[in-house]
């Protein structure tokens, strides 16, 4: 071989490392998010973006200040919030950043409205907002807001729940993901006795919530009891509702650990139920607080206390298989024992967010046959106070 070509495969060589080398050298492109996780808190609002792994980066301009709002919803452009009085309107840029656009006083559209409104809610679709509020006389009404193409809620009705507020301490409303009926759970005082209700409303074409008489029979408690007090009411992402309810004796007083058990909804927005006090699993909980099912709808997360029963149940949060109208079955045991938990939300990519009431998030990867928690997590987000999801 000649010193001329010997050279010359020697220049190739050192070229093809300095190749690689740089290659080598050159950071990883970031993925696209699976999800962004927005947690309000008294002064500001945080925003994440949630990777394949569940772990959480900041998005641009978090924490966002001046952004003090609570029972907050989604949809794939705007995230929706109300401090009590008012609902504002903030749009999600493509990198999650939010700016306002709007902000309305809910109340103006409801001649003598008194207290706060609650929770904002929205449709399956995302092109309405739902609002709960009080008029003069004290009955409980569901407002209903088309949600415009710039931000912009434009009011659409209301919806009289046949209710005073004194009679009955009713959750916020939850539309099923066919978009034809809503939901709302409580607990009705006749003659200083509790019992569990459904309110059923109809949603029509355009979006106005109108309430109706719908069937929802819970199941009978066992032959030592008297009937049960819902704590919690969760809504699938077909047509099937989760709730938790304590046993009450003759006496009114509770007893054990909640249950929980299945309504399905006919095409005519009744419910039924499979459930019975033999099939309802228990929970470790004395009172479920708050309940959410997976996106898939296999999954159930629920999350409760141990007031009101002498210290005899458990805080954290637990899992169990969710399945339609079939029996819920027990999954895992209580995760985080040690911390009381307020909301969960989900996304796409079998990640649940579970927020404390003393300000950690909590993220874990879920599937029906795995549980674990995701790199980074928990985050410390002190004094917050709601938690939403939007998957992308």
């Amino acid at each position: 071989m000649t010193r001329y070509l010997m050279l010359f495969l020697y220049v190739i060589a050192l070229t093809a490392a300095a190749l690689a080398q740089s290659e080598t050298d050159q950071p990883e492109k970031a993925a696209s998010p699976v999800a962004y996780v927005y947690v309000s808190r008294p002064t500001h609002m945080d925003g994440f973006a949630a990777s394949s792994t569940g772990r959480l980066t900041p998005v641009p301009g978090s924490p966002f200040a001046h952004i003090s709002v609570s029972g907050m919803s989604v949809n794939k452009k705007y995230l929706f919030g109300e401090d009590g009085t008012d609902i504002f309107t903030f749009s999600i840029a493509p990198d999650g950043a939010l700016t306002q656009v709007s902000e309305i006083d809910a109340q103006d559209y409801n001649s003598g409205a008194v207290g706060t409104i609650g929770p904002v809610r929205i449709d399956a679709t995302g092109t309405t907002v739902y609002t709960e509020v009080y008029n003069s006389a004290d009955r409980t009404l569901i407002e209903s807001f088309k949600i415009e193409g710039n931000g912009d809620l434009q009011f659409l009705g209301n919806a009289d729940s046949g209710v005073y507020s004194d009679q009955i301490s009713l959750f916020s409303p939850s539309v099923l993901e066919n978009n034809k009926y809503a939901y709302q759970g409580g607990d009705l005082d006749f003659d200083d006795t509790e019992f569990p209700v459904l309110l059923t409303y109809k949603r029509d074409s355009n979006g106005l919530m109108s309430a109706i008489d719908g069937e929802a029979k819970f199941p009978n408690p066992a032959p030592a009891y008297y009937t049960y007090f819902l704590d919690a009411l969760a809504l699938g992402p077909t047509d099937h509702l989760a709730f938790a309810v304590e046993s009450l004796d003759y006496e009114y007083t509770p007893h054990g650990h909640d249950l929980l058990g299945t309504f399905t909804a006919a095409s005519n927005g009744n419910l039924s139920t499979t459930s019975t006090y033999r099939n309802m699993p228990s929970t470790e909980f004395a009172n479920v607080g708050t309940m959410s099912i997976s996106p898939s709808g296999k999954l159930l997360a629920v999350a409760g206390d141990n007031f009101g029963c002498g210290g005899c149940g458990a805080i954290g949060f637990q899992l169990f298989h969710f399945d339609g109208s079939s029996p819920i079955k027990d999954y895992s045991g209580v995760l985080q024992p040690s911390h009381q938990f307020t909301q969960f939300g989900w996304d796409g990519a079998n990640h649940l967010y579970a927020l404390s009431a003393d300000g950690f998030l909590f993220v874990y990867t879920v599937t029906p046959t795995s549980i674990k928690e995701a790199p980074g997590s928990p985050y410390s987000i002190p004094e917050a106070g709601n938690v939403i999801v939007l998957q992308k």
